[in-house]
């Protein structure tokens, strides 16, 4: 996995991203995001996105949304590298 911050604080006040790579067969590992939103878009390749107990294949171009809470992974099961942004933010008070 390669792993680039494209931003977080104290360069935006709770706004967090980056640039994520997997190569086949990588994934991230199952976590939760607590209490921050979060917004996975592909830039290459196709990706299985475990969010609960759905899963949904994304592909180049789709992007797609989870909310605070939910424990999700990300995982190349492709054949080739796969590439993604993630934006995460801090829910309001």
């Amino acid at each position: 996995m390669n792993y680039e911050s494209l931003i977080k604080p104290p360069m935006s006040q709770t706004l967090k991203s980056g640039r994520v790579v997997l190569q086949p067969g990588e994934e991230i590992g199952e976590h939760t995001t607590s209490s921050k939103e979060e917004l996975i878009i592909v830039l290459n390749g196709e990706l299985l996105l475990r969010k609960g107990r759905e899963e949904i294949v994304l592909k180049k171009g789709n992007s797609h949304y989870i909310p605070p809470e939910v424990i999700h992974n990300v995982i190349n099961k492709s054949g080739a590298e796969s590439e993604y942004i993630y934006v995460v933010c801090l829910l309001k008070d």
